[in-house]
């Protein structure tokens, strides 16, 4: 319970003390009073009942005496005269010494007069009485009979009558003049008795004036002190009033309060109408408020969070910490079409009434739409510095002639690629084939971007690849499916020109260090690295002088193969957490016109065989093999024949089970065909699009596409593929290539 501001109602407090204090004082007075009535009427009456008495004892007397004479019973009389008697003894008994006593009816009262004529004329009627008493009590006291019979027997009076007789007719002498002054006596005595009560009742009823004005008063004073309290009150509160409402007018944070029912408090800042675009809040739930702008398992997450604050035995820092709606996103319809989408922020805050009991939630939300923009601006800036300072430094990793010839190949199966969408198509079938072509220039792309290590490149075109997927799951295609793949062929040659860009970045920097090495000192080391990988192998013109240019190209773009197929190797088996070696042979004889079929068929066959043909290294060890796998890569040229080139591992070799196994699951072939396939077409299988042996994709295998771009290459220069493979010791691809003269340009 709270606690009574008495300083507060001060004035208040004492005008009701006063007004209780009053009232409990009439009462008090007129409880007294009102015994003193409670006495006094009974009293009245008793002391009036027995001014009759001394008349009606005269007349016992006389009736006594005539039914003695007449020899009647006097039982009756006497008893009558012997009440009578005691009656005015106790009431002039009472009177003198101001006993209590009974009065008929068998109340107890108390007779005492007051006045001094009162008590004079009781003492004379007390001095009466007593000497009329003496007389009076030796009749009173007869007993016994007081007749006889004489001899004629005749009812005579005894000896004891003659003296009743004798005794009653000396009453009657002075009965007549003592019973009128002991009337009057007692009529005084009544009188006074009278007297004050009547001024008892006058007193009562000053006293019932007095206080009934005094009440009012005191009343006045109370309603005074209230009202004078109520209007400071008042201007207190309207101040307050008028501050909250400057408060609630001025802030830029939406404020309200919420009850245990999930209503909003009728006050609430003018700031949230801009923020929830609307005026009304009136009756609305906070289920209300954000049902339509947020899903719907955001709003039964916010219901679940509010409904936790009002627990008692809650951590309120703890369960901020989990505030689902910290940072909510939100959507209000736009008038012109669509929607908008906002960020905001709430916080929740118990209010707990004076006592300590929870009342309700204070509400803040904030607008945070500019911060969260703002901060994913910045957050995008540092990604894409991020990504600009990996890719130079991927680039000054990567050989910048298999570079230049990566970039300039990429862009040509893009170029390919789009014209590949662009192309009409209405039947299913045509459909299809525009995916599996998109899909071999896509995962040539992705193939030499992860040979050369360029992340980024390789990681947009799995991106392409995941799409072109989707599109082959789909039982139904149509043109507008392949919409979203113009975007993402859109991104992968915006970043191929960011990655040109950066390159001729580099260039520029070459040619400034090359022209401040005339002016001024610079840094050796920088000038000669940079310097050394825009040059590569050195002064062309000093080749060029000396006939060697050919020559020395030749051998610069075999090795840059050799270096590009050597860190495809090393990141594929440290994926796979294998070893394996490359050894080249001949590459320097591969043809200019062969180069890029070479270079994306090698790549795909030296994946092949690191994810599915070399062993773990304690697998080897288990089948007495070297923990590092060799991959051999051998390019021979047949003159007149042509060429050959081999590329063999010396790991598992080809599962042929598995493969039908895998063939089978993928819809392929039937366990009907698997049954009748022989060796060489078992191994043909893996040449199929969508065949992998991968039970899961990454950007290495299981997409069953690099396979099928090997077949798809040897095929569009007109040779052909040989296979080879022992279990558990070796698998060989021999591809034979026309001669050049006969080939078609790759």
């Amino acid at each position: 319970m709270g606690i009574f501001d008495f300083g507060k109602f001060n004035g208040i407090v004492r005008a009701l003390a006063g007004f209780v204090l009053l009232i409990a004082t009439v009462l008090a007075f007129n409880f007294s009073s009102a015994n003193r009535f409670a006495n006094n009427a009974p009293a009245i009456k008793q002391v009036a009942s027995q001014l009759a008495m001394p008349g009606y004892i005269d007349a016992a007397g006389h009736a006594l005496a005539a039914h003695l004479d007449k020899g009647e019973d006097i039982k009756s009389s006497l008893e009558d005269l012997s009440n009578a008697r005691r009656t005015l003894d106790e009431t002039i008994a009472a009177l003198t010494s101001g006993d209590s006593m009974k009065t008929a009816g068998g109340k107890t009262v108390v007779l005492s007069p007051n006045g001094d004529e009162a008590k004079a004329a009781l003492a004379a009627a007390a001095k009466l009485w007593s000497d009329y008493k003496i007389k009076l009590d030796p009749v009173v006291r007869f007993s016994g009979s007081p007749y006889a019979r004489d001899d004629n027997n005749a009812v005579v009076l005894n000896s004891r009558g003659e003296t009743l007789k004798s005794q009653l007719a000396e009453l009657k002498v002075t009965s007549a003049k003592i019973h009128e002054e002991l009337s009057r006596k007692l009529g005084v005595v009544s009188s006074d008795i009278e007297s004050t009560s009547a001024e008892l009742a006058t007193t009562q009823r000053i006293v019932l004036g007095v206080g009934i004005v005094a009440a009012l008063l005191v009343l006045l004073s109370i309603q005074f002190i209230f009202v004078r309290n109520l209007q400071k009150e008042e201007a207190s509160a309207n101040r307050a009033r008028k501050e909250t409402a400057d408060i609630l007018r001025t802030v830029n944070e939406g404020l309200f309060l919420l009850d245990r029912n999930m209503k909003i408090g009728t006050e609430k800042s003018m700031a949230l109408a801009g923020i929830f675009r609307r005026e009304q809040f009136n009756d609305m739930t906070f289920d209300d408020l954000l049902r339509g702008i947020v899903p719907e398992k955001t709003l039964r997450t916010a219901q679940d969070y509010v409904s936790l604050l009002w627990g008692d035995r809650v951590n309120e820092k703890l369960i901020k910490s989990i505030n689902p709606l910290g940072e909510v996103e939100v959507h209000f319809d736009n008038p012109a079409g669509g929607f908008e989408t906002h960020f905001m922020e709430f916080d929740f805050n118990r209010v707990k009434a004076a006592e300590g009991t929870m009342s309700h939630l204070l509400v803040t939300v904030n607008d945070c739409t500019k911060r969260v923009l703002l901060s994913r601006e910045l957050q995008e800036s540092q990604e894409k510095a991020q990504q600009q300072l990996d890719m130079l430094l991927r680039i000054l990793h990567v050989d910048p002639e298999s570079l230049t010839g990566f970039l300039t190949d990429a862009e040509v199966s893009l170029k390919m690629v789009n014209s590949i969408l662009k192309e009409p198509a209405r039947e299913e079938a045509a459909f299809r084939t525009k995916i599996d072509s998109i899909y071999r220039q896509v995962h040539a792309v992705k193939g030499e971007a992860a040979a050369l290590g360029l992340k980024t490149v390789e990681q947009r075109a799995h991106t392409f690849e995941e799409s072109l997927n989707d599109l082959k799951s789909r039982q139904n295609l149509s043109g507008s499916d392949f919409l979203p793949l113009v975007v993402k062929l859109d991104d992968l040659f915006n970043h191929l020109a960011q990655v040109r860009e950066m390159l001729g970045r580099l260039v520029d920097l070459h040619h400034a260090i090359a022209s401040r090495r005339v002016s001024a000192p610079t840094n050796a080391d920088t000038d000669k690295k940079v310097g050394e990988w825009l040059t590569g192998q050195g002064n062309t013109d000093s080749l060029e002088s000396t006939g060697l240019l050919s020559k020395n190209k030749d051998g610069a773009a075999a090795s840059a193969l050799e270096s590009t197929l050597d860190k495809l190797a090393k990141r594929v088996s440290e994926a796979q957490n294998k070893r394996v070696a490359l050894k080249f042979h001949g590459l320097d004889r591969v043809p200019e016109n062969y180069r890029r079929a070479v270079k994306d068929i090698t790549i795909q066959l030296v994946r092949n065989s690191v994810v599915h043909g070399i062993e773990l290294p304690q697998d080897r060890l288990m089948m007495q093999k070297p923990e590092s796998g060799v991959l051999n890569i051998d390019f021979v040229d047949r003159g007149s024949e042509g060429y050959e080139l081999v590329v063999r591992d010396d790991g598992r070799g080809l599962q042929l089970d598995r493969i039908k196994e895998v063939a089978i699951e993928r819809g392929l072939i039937t366990p009907a065909q698997a049954a009748l396939l022989d060796a060489r077409q078992a191994m043909a299988l893996i040449f199929r699009p969508g065949f992998s042996t991968s039970e899961e994709v990454t950007t290495d295998a299981g997409r069953g596409a690099g396979m099928d771009l090997v077949r798809v290459l040897v095929a569009e220069m007109g040779g052909r593929i040989g296979l080879a493979s022992a279990g558990g010791r070796f698998a060989k691809f021999k591809i034979w290539l026309p001669a050049a003269a006969r080939a078609v340009a790759a």
